[in-house]
């Protein structure tokens, strides 16, 4: 089980620290700074989560500030030191961002800049006897270095590692070694190297050149990553596809190396005088390439111009094998390489006029990023069969297109340039009321269109983008027992509803999302932080959220009320034993077979706690209704409660449930009524405290009031067991330390922690306490309602309840425990998104009555 808040509390593990025995109504009032009784309300207020943010009202809630997506990193030196400090927060803003884009794009200079044996040093005192290695998302070893190419998100944390080699050697524990023997070097341009004497990491010495390769810092455990391991083919006529080493480079940890595996390739020797060669769009001095043996160039790959007015590109190619063979015809894209030919030389013999299709990747201002040429008369898609470039990436923003800022955009009669659709960076300035898009859109470049002879020699095509949006971040409280916050990001341009996460509740409808200070988020507002009303719309504040009983699915809806003490009953001589609901699952189909072992027909019987009369009087209500439904459905009238119930489930709208339901309201009175306690609200769980209470095992406060949403101790579930198991006779003291007349002056409760000794429900924590006035958590509650139902057998692996936070198999957490109680129908979890035990979480009484009585009626601590 993945703790979801703290460490185990569990009956054998940490004992939590508690002082001076306090009363539950004390702790209930402390908890919730309430010293009045105070009942749930219709709407279901039934966590500690919405306990706690009662009578709590902030003085002010601002109106939201609209936010770009800057990027805050803190770097953890991780028991080292940074600049002299345990961390530091460095920020991405996106006022100073590279290359002129006016958006933070997240990318750090990790290593350059904030990876240096400079600025990190081991230890308090900056002692050098270890050694920075790389920058993880975990303090613990096992993982990979982050890349420092690739985008961090905001809030992330990052922390150092540390090696205790600064280079290798042969006796290396904690460092790799690459030998490239000169076959292979870093991409300067792809990882931001100052030269390949400082590795692929820039001034940090994390890569350290070594004899004949590279030497990689690890901490012990950690991986090699593959962004570490050079990757650009070195001329020598051997060819290296960037990837294949004779060591999967991911699993590699110190002590260790590894070397790339390259094949004969061929040396491809461009002639081209006095054309200038351009390889990817972008010109090179280098002339000779180590390329695949039998590939095919193509002329995306390869391109060979003039620089006079006219750019003239070259068409006609020839291509010799060795010295002294016989030139034949290359044609890019057709001609393949042979496949026995260590060599070859391309020259250009003839060429035509092109146009350049020159692209502007970062901005109007921006240089050119790649050049592509075409022949007059052709297109780019003819000539390099593809719609259009290759989209650039550029973080924190989406591609919009390839734009000419001198074409019209569309519709033309509007009269506006591409140029008015973008700011200086080409991010599109759409929010901007002074700007065209209200009555235009920007017309993207079409490459299809074919050059003329007449036309332009240089075409300038510029990266349009789309900024991601402004946002507001808010606080969301789904508002049921167990729930956890969430901080969610309004973005712009979007409505507020469409961004929302989707939080359920069985039984509820969500009816709106309110704060404490009265704001209710407008589900349906297009977000516009510009517009006139905007600081009216989303606050800086916590929303909660609203929730509604549904009236037809809903606990004491009117499902639930049609069905209402009817059950399969099993007997052992001529008693009840064991009950099941009609509907156990209450998916709205009245299960019309008996259980394996109970009688055949289902049966009615009083909800145990209610008075005899308002039983009465609840099942002529409910004649009544049946009655109304038949009529209202179209039903035979002979038709009996399951099959009007069915009905009911599959075809009654809410809105008629509504007002068949409203006939219940107030029909059973209970024998004991807590007025802390809602019985028309589904998360109190009041059926079920009032079955413990009329059995004598629950008795609530001296105040007369249940204690709802208040924490239960340990020793109080152990008394409910207890009195549930009879009270039997103890003829032993408590073994715990701190349970005896002092610390537990109630006899009763003594013999209870002592029962539960003797039988082995609880063994208390390692240092011989118990701990009774601790809180307990949920998963140690599931243990102790095992253990005194006498620990049945089960197989864990073949349960069908799954908790997304509960693994099989984790003693550590008492997964069998839980998962036993959750085949029994006895703890169901938390619903949301996805359901979940939240085994961590302290258990609230009303949660406690829950558990117990289920576990009673499922036949199990029987007295």
């Amino acid at each position: 089980m993945t703790p979801i808040n703290q460490p185990s509390s569990s009956d054998t593990a940490n004992k939590p620290t508690h002082t001076a025995p306090v009363s539950l109504e004390e702790r209930f009032q402390n908890m919730t700074g309430n010293t009045k009784v105070w009942r749930a309300p219709l709407a279901g207020l039934a966590s500690v989560a919405m306990i706690a943010t009662m009578g709590v009202a902030a003085s002010t809630a601002n109106a939201v500030t609209p936010q770009y997506p800057d990027v805050k990193v803190t770097l953890d030196a991780n028991g080292g030191k940074i600049d002299g400090k345990d961390s530091i927060t460095v920020t991405d803003a996106h006022t100073t961002n590279v290359d002129g884009v006016d958006y933070a794009d997240g990318v750090f200079d990790l290593y350059n800049t904030y990876g240096t044996d400079a600025r990190l040093k081991w230890g308090a005192n900056g002692t050098a006897n270890r050694y920075f290695s790389g920058w993880y998302t975990s303090p613990d070893a096992g993982g990979q270095a982050v890349d420092p190419n690739e985008p961090l998100q905001d809030g992330t944390t990052l922390y150092a590692h540390w090696s205790t080699d600064a280079v290798y050697s042969d006796e290396s524990e904690e460092a790799v070694y690459l030998n490239t023997n000169g076959a292979v070097q870093y991409d300067t341009k792809q990882y931001g190297a100052t030269a390949n004497t400082n590795g692929s990491d820039g001034a940090s010495q994390v890569i350290q050149p070594a004899s004949k390769g590279w030497s990689i810092r690890l901490q012990e455990c950690d991986q090699v990553a593959a962004w570490q391991a050079p990757s650009a083919d070195v001329q020598d006529g051997q060819y290296f596809d960037g990837k294949q080493w004779s060591a999967d480079i991911a699993s590699l940890q110190g002590g260790q190396s590894a070397t790339p595996v390259t094949e004969e390739g061929t040396v491809v020797t461009f002639d081209t005088a006095p054309y200038v060669l351009f390889k990817d769009g972008v010109q090179t001095s280098e002339t000779k390439f180590d390329v695949k043996r039998g590939d095919t160039l193509t002329s995306s790959e390869f391109q060979a111009v003039t620089l006079g007015a006219d750019h003239n590109l070259a068409t006609v190619w020839s291509v010799t094998y060795g010295t002294g063979s016989k030139s034949e015809d290359f044609v890019f894209g057709e001609t393949a390489l042979k496949s026995d030919s260590n060599a070859a030389t391309l020259k250009v013999l003839n060429g035509e006029k092109s146009t350049q299709y020159a692209l502007h990747q970062n901005g109007k201002s921006s240089e050119v990023a790649r050049s592509y040429f075409v022949k007059r008369g052709s297109s780019f898609k003819d000539t390099f069969s593809k719609d259009a470039p290759d989209a650039p990436t550029r973080h924190n923003t989406t591609f919009l297109g390839w734009y000419k800022l001198d074409d019209s955009g569309t519709p033309a009669a509007a009269g506006y340039l591409n140029t008015l659709f973008f700011d200086a960076n080409m991010v599109s300035n759409e929010n901007d009321d002074t700007t065209p898009w209200g009555d235009a859109d920007a017309d993207d470049y079409d490459f299809s269109q074919k050059t003329t002879e007449s036309g332009p020699a240089v075409v300038d095509i510029f990266a349009g983008y789309k900024a991601d949006a402004k946002f507001a971040t808010i606080e969301l409280d789904p508002n049921y027992p167990g729930s956890q916050i969430q901080t969610v990001k309004i973005y712009e341009g979007k409505t507020v509803g469409e961004q929302l996460p989707t939080v359920t509740r069985d039984g509820y409808t969500l009816k709106e999302w309110k704060s404490n200070q009265g704001y209710v988020l407008p589900l349906d507002w297009k977000v516009n932080f510009s517009a006139s009303d905007a600081s009216s719309k989303i606050h800086n504040t916590r929303y909660v959220a609203q929730w509604t009983a549904d009236s037809k699915y809903g606990k004491y809806g009117l499902l639930y009320n049609l069905k209402r003490g009817y059950s399969y009953v099993k007997k052992s001589h001529g008693k009840i034993v064991k009950t099941q609901d009609v509907d156990k699952d209450f998916d709205g189909t009245w299960d019309a077979t008996a259980p394996t072992g109970f009688e055949a027909k289902y049966q009615l019987l009083k909800p145990e706690g209610f008075t005899d009369a308002s039983w009465k009087q609840f099942n002529t209500t409910r004649d009544t209704v049946v009655k109304e439904l038949i009529k209202e459905l179209g039903l035979k009238k002979s038709a009996t409660i399951d099959v009007v119930y069915n009905a009911v489930a599959s075809r009654l709208s809410a809105e008629k449930a509504d007002e068949f339901n409203a006939a219940f309201a107030g029909k059973l009175a209970p024998e004991t009524d807590y007025p802390d306690v809602n019985y028309d609200d589904y998360g109190t769980h009041s059926d079920d405290i009032q079955y413990l209470t009329t059995k004598g095992i629950v008795k609530g406060y001296q105040d007369g009031t249940f204690g709802y949403g208040a924490p239960l101790a340990r020793v109080d579930y152990i008394v409910w067991l207890y009195r549930a198991a009879g009270s039997p006779a103890v003829d032993s003291q408590a073994p715990f330390s701190d349970v005896n007349a002092t610390t537990v002056p109630n006899k009763d409760f003594r013999d209870a922690i002592a029962w539960a000794a003797a039988n082995k429900i609880t063994t208390g924590y390692a240092d011989g306490t118990f701990a009774p006035y601790a809180t307990l958590n949920r998963q140690d509650a599931a243990a102790f309602l095992y253990r005194a139902s006498g620990s049945p057998k089960f197989q864990e692996n073949g349960v069908n309840a799954k908790f997304s936070d509960v693994t099989a198999g984790d003693t550590a957490n008492h997964s069998k425990e839980v998962l036993w109680a959750a085949s029994e129908g006895i703890a169901k979890g938390y619903y949301g998104t996805v359901t979940y035990f939240g085994g961590y979480n302290t258990l609230v009484r009303q949660d406690a009555a829950a558990f117990l009585a289920r576990t009673l009626r499922a036949g199990y601590i029987a007295k």
